[in-house]
């Protein structure tokens, strides 16, 4: 299947979701409406797959001449990965909260660089802060199921042991995300997300390099968007 038609069923899925919470708000009175001015710490284990350019090359060729110091080629390869996702949520009034979180994505890119006298090959890891807005359906008791917007604020890219410039660090997104309480406050979730980053390229040059191009001199990633799946436990304040 491919990654653009496994995008629009996951896109569906989230949209039918809350439809169908939108629909549970005209027949289901069982919501508990006093909950207000609380807090929901979540910790959870994500799963990340691409949706869009899964492979970029780069390269710059100015032959054996003078700027043959300026050759070079890469390649870059979004990967299914890992990570971890902290957040906190405020509920501010009855259903609606603002929460903030903490993305670690590890290994989400795999990028080669290839130059006279220099070889980088890695995969970094992405931190990203995020902040978004929830909506609360009606439901029993133990089930609390929301929605809402989301923005990542920055990225940024580590492990590779060089410095990674993103040209574009700020993506829009959506999710849909359920959570049961087991026990008291303790409650565990699962969490779908959409995140859409645009275009986003990376660059690995010396400042003073960048811009300078011979032949087809191209170091990027393309349209960058991802699908996401979170699990873990939660704790109400």
């Amino acid at each position: 299947m491919k990654h653009s038609t496994i995008g629009r069923i996951a896109l569906l899925f989230i949209a039918s979701t809350i439809a169908l919470a939108f629909h549970s708000d005209s027949i289901a009175e069982t919501a508990d409406e006093s909950r207000t001015h609380w807090g929901k710490l979540r910790v959870q284990g994500v799963f990340i797959m691409p949706l869009a350019d899964n492979r970029v090359e780069g390269w710059n060729d100015c032959g054996s001449g003078w700027f043959d110091f300026l050759n070079f080629y890469s390649s870059i390869d979004a990967n299914r990965a890992g990570g971890t996702v902290a957040s906190f949520e405020y509920v501010l009034k009855r259903r609606y909260g603002i929460e903030l979180s903490m993305a670690y994505w590890a290994d989400i890119v795999s990028i080669y660089f290839n130059t006279d006298g220099t070889n980088i090959e890695g995969s970094p890891n992405f931190i990203m802060p995020i902040i978004g807005v929830n909506y609360h359906f009606p439901s029993y008791s133990r089930v609390d199921m929301y929605a809402g917007p989301l923005a990542c604020l920055g990225v940024i890219a580590t492990g590779l042991g060089t410095d990674i410039e993103v040209s574009k660090d700020v993506a829009l997104g959506v999710k849909v995300g359920i959570d049961y309480y087991v026990k008291g406050a303790w409650s565990i979730g699962t969490i779908l997300e959409y995140l859409d980053f645009g275009e986003m390229d990376f660059s690995l040059l010396p400042g003073e390099l960048e811009g300078i191009v011979c032949n087809n001199g191209l170091f990027g990633i393309g349209s960058l968007n991802f699908i996401s799946l979170r699990c873990g436990v939660g704790y109400r304040f």
